[in-house]
């Protein structure tokens, strides 16, 4: 299928890397125009190449964003109609990850910088979207990356857990408050994906220690689908949830970790 995202006018946050750049490349062969959002230059630079190659050169355009900064936030937005005039999808994936520690040795910097990237910053980015959408009359589409530590607790250390289940509740409120005016909002929830925030995990064996510990899976063996997902397998997801395709759809906590949290 081809097309599936024709007429659509994407802000991708997350865009450099991971799932980020799975989806925003997704929605560009789905026919979407898209301003890819992130701090990350390089990468964005990287992503724009491998656009032009593909034949994309005039449906992307890149902007650094932090979330964690509304003015960021709003300059995406005011890109993508500035560029495109119009926008009708957000496909919100960055974030950060934690290093799993317990409660009790929770660092006051580690809990504030996960509340800040992956709960404040996805008020940020829906915030600007909607002062957009709104006044305009737009019928949209937002999709928010969280996790499935938002339903499992033992998924995720604990600040990510708390961000990532304060994210999916902030997009029940989004999709409450504006389904009336055509306005959808679903979250993606997934497991464990190969990206740089499951690498970065991995490489902090005390961590990898106490969430094998605490409750979680012991290993990938031993996981439903015996394995991590890839980026591609996350990006199919968002481009339904994207598109018409999910027009009925909205408030939809998906999850899609290969049976994760069935243990």
């Amino acid at each position: 299928m081809a097309d599936r995202m024709l007429g659509k006018v994407a802000v991708v946050t997350g865009a450099a890397s991971g799932m980020g750049k799975a989806i925003a490349l997704a929605y560009l062969r789905e026919g979407a125009k898209i301003v890819a959002a992130d701090f990350n230059v390089e990468g964005l630079e990287a992503l724009e190449k491998e656009a032009d190659e593909l034949g994309f050169a005039d449906s992307i355009c890149t902007i650094k964003c932090d979330v964690t900064s509304s003015a960021d936030c709003d300059a995406a937005v005011a890109l993508c109609v500035e560029k495109y005039g119009t926008y009708n999808v957000l496909s919100h994936n960055a974030g950060i990850g934690d290093n799993w520690k317990l409660v009790v040795d929770m660092e006051d910097s580690i809990w504030e910088r996960q509340i800040a990237v992956n709960l404040t910053g996805s008020m940020n980015i829906a915030r600007s979207s909607l002062k957009y959408f709104l006044p305009n009359e737009i019928k949209a589409s937002m999709v928010m990356i969280t996790s499935n530590a938002a339903v499992e607790s033992s998924t995720g250390g604990a600040a990510y857990t708390a961000a990532k289940a304060g994210a999916n509740a902030l997009m029940k409120s989004i999709a409450f408050e504006n389904g009336r005016y055509g306005i959808r909002c679903n979250s993606i929830c997934p497991g464990p994906v190969s990206t740089n925030i499951h690498v970065g995990i991995e490489r902090d064996p005390a961590g990898t220690a106490v969430h094998y510990a605490t409750g979680y899976n012991k290993h990938y063996a031993e996981w439903a689908l015996k394995r991590v997902a890839f980026p591609d397998e996350i990006a199919p997801l968002a481009v339904y949830l994207g598109s018409d395709e999910s027009s009925f759809m909205n408030s939809a906590t998906i999850i899609i970790d290969g049976g994760v949290c069935l243990g």
